[in-house]
C-alpha cells in the first residue's frame, strides 16, 4: 500500500515538475515576445497552451496589443489627414493673399488711374472681404475640431430665431437681385438649440447660395411633423453636379464648377458638423442647371 502511495506521489511530483518547466518556458517566450513588442513590433502575438496557467494572461496581452496597433493606425491616419488639411489651408490662404497684394502694389505705385483705378480698388476690397470670410470660417472650423466650441443648449422658439437671422440677409438678397420668399409659421415651435451654432448653420447655407448658386430666386420654408421640425432652403441656381453632390459636406471639398468660385470648402462642412451636434440632420438635393435645396431636420422639444 505504501509503495502505491509513493508511486502516485512520484507521478504527481513528476507531472508538476513538467508543468512548472513548461510554464517557465512559456513565460520566458512571453518575455522575449514582449521585448519585441516593446521595441515597436506590434505584429507579434503571444502563444499559450489552452487552459494553461498563463493562457488568460496571454489572451489579455494580445487584446491590448491589437487595440494599441489599431490606435496607432488611427493616429497615423489622423496625422496624415491633418498634414493634408494644413497644406490645403495654407494654399487657400496664400493664393488670395498673393492676389490681393498684387492689386494693392499696382494701386500703390500709381500704375492705374481713373476708372481703372476704381475698378482695381473694388476688386482689392472684394478679395480682402473674401479672405476675411475665409479666416472667420477657418476659426469656426478649428473651434469645432478642437472641441472648443461651447454649446449652450436651450429650448428656443426656432421660428422666431429663424426670422431674426434671415432679417439680416434681406439687404444682401436685394443687392444681389435675388427674389426671396420666407414661409415661417407664426406660432411658436420649440427646439433645443445652441443659438450661435444654429445662426452659423443658416449663415453658412445662405452665404453658400448667394455667392455660388447664381440664383435669381430663393425660398426658406419651415414645416412641422409630429416630432420633427423641417427647414428647407431652396434656390433656382446652377445646381450641383451629380458626381459632386455626395461630397458637398466634406471638409475642403470644392466642386469643379463656377459654383465654387471663391469657395473655401469649409462652410457646408461646418454646417453639417454643427447640425449633427444639435442632434439634427442635413441633406442636399440638386439638379444640374435647375437649382439646389438644403433640407434640415431637428427633433422638437
Amino acid at each position: 500500500m505504501l509503495g502505491i502511495i509513493i508511486t502516485v506521489l512520484s507521478v504527481i511530483i513528476i507531472f508538476q515538475f513538467i508543468y512548472i518547466c513548461n510554464t517557465k518556458k512559456q513565460i520566458k517566450e512571453i518575455s522575449h515576445i514582449l521585448d519585441d513588442i516593446g521595441s515597436g513590433n506590434l505584429d507579434r502575438r503571444l502563444l499559450a497552451v489552452e487552459n494553461s496557467i498563463v493562457s488568460e494572461l496571454v489572451y489579455k496581452i494580445n487584446a491590448i496589443v491589437i487595440r494599441d496597433k489599431e490606435k496607432l493606425m488611427e493616429k497615423d491616419k489622423s496625422e496624415k489627414a491633418y498634414k493634408k488639411l494644413v497644406t490645403s489651408l495654407s494654399h487657400d490662404i496664400r493664393t488670395p493673399l498673393a492676389s490681393l497684394i498684387g492689386y494693392l502694389e499696382v494701386l500703390e505705385k500709381n500704375g492705374v488711374t481713373g476708372e481703372e483705378h476704381d475698378e482695381f480698388l473694388t476688386i482689392a476690397k472684394r478679395k480682402a472681404l473674401n479672405l476675411g470670410d475665409y479666416i472667420q470660417s477657418l476659426f469656426g472650423f478649428l473651434k469645432i475640431e478642437s472641441g472648443e466650441w461651447v454649446y449652450d443648449l436651450k429650448k428656443q422658439n426656432i421660428c422666431e430665431l429663424t426670422r431674426l437671422i434671415l432679417a439680416d440677409w434681406v439687404i444682401k438678397l436685394e443687392e444681389n437681385k435675388i427674389e426671396f420668399r420666407f414661409e415661417i409659421p407664426e406660432e411658436a415651435v420649440y427646439v433645443v438649440l445652441d443659438k450661435s451654432a444654429y445662426t452659423r448653420i443658416l449663415t453658412n447655407l445662405m452665404a453658400n447660395m448667394i455667392r455660388h448658386s447664381h440664383a435669381t430666386q430663393l425660398s426658406v420654408r419651415i414645416s412641422c411633423s409630429l416630432n420633427e421640425l423641417n427647414l428647407s432652403i431652396a434656390d433656382n441656381g446652377i445646381g450641383i453636379a451629380e458626381k459632386d453632390l455626395p461630397f458637398v459636406f466634406d471638409r475642403l471639398y470644392k466642386c469643379y464648377t463656377s459654383r465654387t468660385e471663391n469657395s473655401n470648402g469649409l462652410g457646408l462642412s461646418i454646417a453639417k458638423e454643427l447640425t449633427a451636434s444639435l442632434h439634427g440632420e442635413i441633406h442636399a438635393e440638386s439638379c444640374w442647371g435647375r437649382g439646389t435645396t438644403f433640407r434640415l431636420t431637428f427633433p422638437k422639444a
